[in-house]
């Protein structure tokens, strides 16, 4: 049970991650 909250908690941070770049991708792009 650890191995797969770890895993998930892995998989939410990395998208976080993800979409704060992709925001801040669009956000230089509109400059």
């Amino acid at each position: 049970m650890s191995e797969i909250i770890n895993v998930g908690l892995l998989g939410f941070i990395v998208t976080l991650i993800g979409l704060s770049l992709g925001f801040g991708l669009l956000r230089i792009q509109e400059r």
